[in-house]
Formats: structure tokens, C-alpha cells, sequence
């Protein structure tokens, strides 16, 4: 347990996380309730502005998770010199580990995800005048948790695959550790800008966007881009079931290419890194 709560509390405090997840996002925030809000029409229903903030609220959190995955990664990487003997020389065993950087990952999911919420809630509600408070808090928490699941899995694939097949190099090292926020941003925003249609279940950062905003807006949202997902659309509408299946499936696949690539993870020392 000691391990888990080290992880936890590591994870929870990482200054870059703080940074990137948190603080940069409330900029974001600032710049969706107060800029570009300023493109909507005053005379709308009060329905269309709360679709807005869900919107926002499903982009900002999906971003922060992004920026918790690249903590992971290099949570991972660093470890990576320490693990091959810990698991053969020491009590520790691969399900220690797993288990405490998988309780770190979702409870830090959890966390950013209700402060932002708390965020979105009173810089959006401020700005329009009105309480546009969250609709599905359970669906929202569910969504974070499983977020937390994916972004480990996936960042855990990532790494552990360099690690293996290409050593410690500095430039990709580099480039992995944010192959979760390029990714985050680049889906992200394809969500909210562009028609996807059924991709959205193939995504599982484009599904997490969705499931995030249905969990805010609390009606269904039709498969459009998120900017009028609102609107009837001839993709039909957005599935939650579906959304949660193919983010499971997304989440078991990563895990089952994983875990046995960690059981035989040998020693790469971090200090590789430096040797050009």
C-alpha cells in the first residue's frame, strides 16, 4: 500500500501536471466563457448555452487527461531502470506496481476532472447569468475512471514498446512522452470541430470527449461535430453503451499487449539517455 499512496501522491503533485493539466486548462476555460463565447447570439434558449459548456467542459477534460498521460509516460520511463531489479531481487511483484500506477492514474483522473468541473461551472454560469450546473455527475465519474484506465494502458503500450525496441534515446523519449497530448489535442478539437461520425467510437479520445460532454449536458447528443451535436444529424445519435464498450475493448487490448511486455522488461539504465 505504501507504494500506491508514493505513486498517488507523486502523481497528484507533479508540478508539470499541476501546470499543464489544471492551471493551462482554466486559461482555456477563461478564453471559451469570456472570447469566444462572444460568437453566440444573445437570444438563444438557455438549453444551447448549456450545450456550450458541456462542449468546453468535454474538450478541457479530455486535454487534462492528456496531460496526465504524459506524466505517465514519464513516470514509466524513469522507472524503467529500477523495475527489472526490484521484480527479481526485492518482495515487489509486476501486480504492485501495476496496481499502485493504476490507482494513481484514476484518482488523479478523478480529481482534475472535478476541479475542472467546478471551474466550467462558475466561470460559465458567471458569464451567462444563469446556473449551468453538471446533469450526470454519476456518468461523468464513471467516464474519468475508465479515462484514467485508458490513459495508462495506453501510455504503459507506448512505453514499454520503446523501451524495448528503442532503447532510451533522448529525441524519442522526448517525442513519446507527448505522443498522449498530441494526440488528445489533435482528436480533441476533431471532435469538436468536424464531423466524425461513427469514428467517434473508434477513437477512444474522441469517445471520451462525447461521453464527457453527454455527462455534463445530460440529453443526448447526435453524432455532428460537438460545435451543433445538438442538431439532428444523419449519423444518428451518440450511443453512451457503445461509448463505454469500445473504450473497455480499447482498454483491454492495451493491457493484454502490456502486461506481458512489463513481465519481461529488462534493465535499460535512465542514464542511456545522456550517451549520444
Amino acid at each position: 500500500m505504501r507504494l500506491q499512496i508514493y505513486l498517488t501522491k507523486r502523481l497528484l503533485t507533479n508540478p508539470y501536471l499541476i501546470g499543464w493539466g489544471i492551471l493551462f486548462m482554466i486559461f482555456w476555460a477563461i478564453i471559451g466563457a469570456f472570447v469566444e463565447s462572444g460568437a453566440i447570439p444573445s437570444n438563444l434558449p438557455q438549453e444551447a448555452y448549456k450545450f456550450y459548456t458541456s462542449g468546453w467542459y468535454g474538450v478541457l477534460v479530455l486535454l487534462s487527461f492528456s496531460a496526465i498521460g504524459v506524466g505517465l509516460t514519464a513516470f514509466i520511463r524513469y522507472h524503467t531502470g529500477s523495475i527489472p531489479y526490484l521484480l527479481r531481487y526485492s518482495r515487489m511483484k509486476s501486480a504492485d506496481y501495476i496496481s499502485g500506477i493504476t490507482i494513481a492514474s484514476v484518482i488523479t483522473s478523478l480529481v482534475y476532472s472535478l476541479i475542472l468541473l467546478a471551474i466550467v461551472d462558475l466561470l460559465f454560469s458567471y458569464h451567462f447569468g444563469f446556473q449551468i450546473s453538471p446533469a450526470n455527475i454519476p456518468l461523468i465519474l464513471l467516464t474519468s475512471l475508465l479515462a484514467g484506465l485508458f490513459f495508462l494502458s495506453f501510455s504503459l503500450f507506448v512505453e514499454l514498446l520503446i523501451v524495448k525496441y528503442l532503447g532510451l534515446n533522448p529525441a524519442t523519449s522526448q517525442i513519446v512522452n507527448f505522443i498522449p497530448l498530441i494526440l488528445g489535442y489533435g482528436f480533441g478539437f476533431a471532435a469538436l470541430y468536424s464531423n466524425l461520425g461513427n469514428i467517434v467510437y473508434a477513437s477512444p479520445f474522441a469517445d471520451i470527449e462525447y461521453l464527457l460532454t453527454e455527462g455534463y449536458y445530460g440529453h443526448h447528443i447526435y453524432l455532428n461535430a460537438l460545435v451543433n451535436a445538438t442538431s439532428v444529424s444523419s449519423n444518428g445519435i451518440f450511443s453512451v453503451g457503445i461509448g463505454f464498450l469500445a473504450l473497455i475493448a480499447w482498454i483491454a487490448i492495451l493491457f493484454a499487449i502490456s502486461l506481458p511486455l512489463f513481465n519481461r522488461i529488462y534493465y535499460r539504465s535512465i542514464y542511456e539517455e545522456k550517451i549520444v
